[in-house]
């Protein structure tokens, strides 16, 4: 009897166990949010990303494809967010989807940034950490000047790029997008513009 009631219980546990694995299938496959909501609650933020990019995949959503690259690029999965970025800034709401976000209210107190300048910003970053030439360094370089106003304004994407390139210790590419900065139009009055040359003229000459 008490080898019965065992084997009973150890049936069930198996029965219980394989019904919990079909249904997190199932939930991952119909409900993929669900499941990047879920996992980002549990700190597992990378696999919460690959629910983002598979919930784009099964809806279409931009927001969601922004998301996981936010994710992939803030963890530095530089592959992967290359390829996500690609998606979303060719992607036909792109600029849309960035008035959108500038649009969402914030706290008192925080000042408004530009979500196109961040998001293109972290895109920077990422391929000077996959660039291996000059050329590509070049292009990188010139890809971040390209999404940064005149105006130099606060989190644009050169700033990001100076300062990744700067805690790096990057001397070389530092000159380079230094000598870029200087012969480019920016508002040489501003003073994040002013902080950034100063940076970038210590890290060129370490």
């Amino acid at each position: 009897m008490k080898k019965l009631i065992i084997k009973t219980a150890f049936i069930t546990l198996g029965v219980t166990l394989i019904l919990a694995i079909a249904a997190f299938g199932i939930v991952s496959l119909c409900a993929p949010a669900v499941m990047m909501d879920l996992t980002a609650s549990l700190g597992m933020t990378d696999i919460s990303g690959d629910y983002a990019y598979q919930e784009y995949e099964r809806s279409r959503e931009i927001s969601y494809l922004a998301r996981s690259f936010e994710i992939a690029a803030e963890r530095e999965d530089d592959v992967k967010a290359q390829q996500r970025f690609g998606q979303l800034y060719k992607h036909e709401a792109f600029s849309e989807y960035c008035v959108s976000r500038d649009e969402q209210a914030l706290p008192d107190g925080i000042p408004a940034l530009s979500y196109r300048g961040y998001v293109c910003g972290l895109a920077a970053c990422v391929e000077y950490r996959l660039a291996r030439t000059d050329e590509a360094r070049d292009e990188t370089i010139a890809f971040a000047v390209s999404e940064t106003d005149a105006s130099f304004p606060m989190g644009n994407p050169v700033i990001a790029l100076a300062v990744t390139a700067a805690e790096a210790e990057d001397a070389a590419f530092c000159g380079m997008l230094l000598e870029t900065l200087k012969g480019e139009s920016f508002d040489a009055e501003n003073t994040d513009y002013q902080n950034i040359v100063k940076i970038l003229e210590v890290a060129a000459n370490e």
